[in-house]
Formats: structure tokens, C-alpha cells, sequence
């Protein structure tokens, strides 16, 4: 299965601020391709294809995780890889984003331990478009000016998921194979 680890993002109101954004980009005429709104997540850690064993042994390794529930706030744009060649649209983190990237920390030790290669450094970050054509990025930068410092509302986080990827016609489904619910702060 081609799987990755992941926190979905569940608050809807932050949703629909996103969801606006995405409107905004799509309507400046650029072809890009918006992230559905019920598949948004902050990727912590890309598997790819893996088999049932390795998936008991993530499965089992996440359970060792020791971190707390966390709020994170959504403000700003970037785009990877950058502004000169946009393939990307996102949106960062201002609130939890040191949490979110210890928490990335901890799942790469522990991946890593399984024989996974290293992941590139994790930049705490939701996908909200894909660009298709690098062509249009001065529409993109264009229709996103008036976001580029937005605060797109807050969320707490206080889970997160093994995920199965299935490619298709319409775009990837997500399907939750374990969640593991993080512990409170005390």
C-alpha cells in the first residue's frame, strides 16, 4: 500500500477560510488543482509503497510516540519549490509549528529505525493547491498578494494517522489505517 503519517486537518471553520483562499487562486485563471477539503493534512512523514508487515511495524512504532496535544494557528502563503518555479501553494504554521516539527523529529528517529531512508528536513506546512503549469505563477502570486500574511483561524491537534494513498482519476483517497490519539498537556 502506499502509505504516509499524517495530521488531517479537522476544524471546519479553518476549512472554509481555506477553501476561500483556494477559490481566489482558481478564479485568477492559472491551472492548479485545489486540495479537496476533506483530504487536507500536514504530511509528517511520506512511506511509499509498503507492505502489511511494515505497516504493523509503523503502526507499532507510533505507539511509542511521547508527545502531547497541541493548538496550531494557519497564517501565511509560500509556495514550493519557490517563487520562480511555483509547483505548490501552501499554507504555514505560526502557532505549533515547533511542535508539529518535534513531532516530525520523533516520527523520523523511529522510521528511520525501521530501514527507512531519510526524509529531506520537514517544513511545517498544508498543501492547498498543486500547480500544473509553472507558466501561470505570476497569476498565482498575483491572486494570492491579499493572503500572503492572513491568519486562517486555529485548530487543535490531537491526533495523528497512519494513511493509506489510493491513486485515481479523481484524485487521491484516503483511507485512516491507525490513529493514534496524543495525550493532553499537563
Amino acid at each position: 500500500m502506499r502509505a504516509f503519517i499524517a495530521v488531517d486537518l479537522n476544524d471546519e471553520t479553518v476549512k472554509r477560510n481555506l477553501e476561500d483562499l483556494q477559490r481566489a487562486l482558481e478564479s485568477s485563471g492559472a491551472h492548479l488543482k485545489s486540495v479537496k477539503p476533506s483530504n487536507l493534512h500536514f504530511t509528517i512523514r511520506f512511506l511509499g509503497e509498503i507492505s502489511e508487515e511494515e505497516s504493523r511495524n509503523v503502526i507499532n512504532i507510533m505507539k511509542d510516540l511521547d508527545i502531547s496535544s497541541f493548538r496550531i494557528s494557519f497564517k501565511g502563503l509560500g509556495y514550493f519549490p519557490d517563487l520562480s518555479r511555483i509547483s505548490v501553494v501552501w499554507v504555514g504554521v505560526d502557532e505549533g509549528k515547533n511542535e508539529l516539527a518535534r513531532l516530525a523529529e520523533q516520527v523520523e528517529i523511529r522510521i528511520r529505525s525501521l530501514g527507512f531512508k531519510p526524509e529531506k528536513k520537514f517544513v511545517p506546512h498544508l498543501t492547498i493547491c498543486r500547480v500544473r503549469n509553472e507558466l501561470n505563477k505570476d497569476l498565482i502570486i498575483n491572486a494570492s498578494k491579499p493572503y500572503v500574511n492572513n491568519l486562517f483561524g486555529e485548530t487543535f491537534v490531537d491526533s495523528i494517522k497512519l494513511k493509506k494513498s489510493t491513486l485515481s482519476t479523481d484524485g487521491p483517497i484516503y483511507n485512516d489505517i491507525f490513529t493514534l490519539h496524543l495525550g493532553m498537556k499537563t
